[in-house]
């Protein structure tokens, strides 16, 4: 019996595992998503208490463990996603390596710096959820196209375009300031 077995059997111990071994990339994901670090960890409590009550729907001759948990937390972000003051906190207090989080449609995978990470963020805090959700799963958790689809069940054709047009508001977000004030 495999500890996904174990687990959908009900073995708290295997639940206990698999929670360790996926608790960095759920938070990460909600982080990214949320931008707020309370709503990152509430988000990782309820997303885990979701694969806990539903560990029998879990099917793994119709995708990974992992695309199973971006769904259920992008879906989790989803619902919860509050219009409350964001909280920047690092990665690095919650245990992520920011040297983990490449940009990965790179042929030559290079690290982002703390202060174009910190511009990454701040422009992505723009954007809705929809379009952060595609970025964070492409770009910060390397989804193929069809898992990003299967995670947030849509169609590959509007998984393509939201990641366009996501793109396109982040290279518009990102431009240098020019030093004059806005009107």
């Amino acid at each position: 019996m495999t500890d996904l077995d174990k687990w959908q059997s009900g073995d708290t111990a295997a639940f206990e595992a698999l929670f360790r071994q996926y608790e960095k990339l759920v938070f990460r994901t909600a982080f990214l998503i949320t931008s707020s670090k309370e709503a990152a960890e509430d988000a990782l409590q309820e997303v885990f208490i979701s694969v806990w009550k539903s560990r029998h729907t879990y099917d793994s001759k119709k995708g990974k463990l992992s695309t199973w948990l971006h769904r259920i937390t992008v879906n989790q972000c989803s619902r919860k996603q509050q219009r409350k003051q964001r909280v920047t906190i690092s990665l690095e207090e919650k245990g992520v390596d920011p040297s983990e989080m490449k940009h990965r449609a790179q042929p030559e995978e290079t690290t982002i710096t703390k202060m174009e990470y910190d511009r990454l963020l701040k422009a992505m805090n723009t954007l809705d959820i929809k379009h952060r959700s595609v970025l964070v799963l492409r770009y910060f958790n390397g989804l193929s196209y069809n898992e990003i689809a299967e995670a947030l069940e849509v169609p590959l054709g509007t998984v393509k375009s939201r990641l366009n047009q996501s793109l396109k508001y982040l290279k518009e977000g990102m431009k240098p300031e020019t030093g004059e004030a806005s009107a």
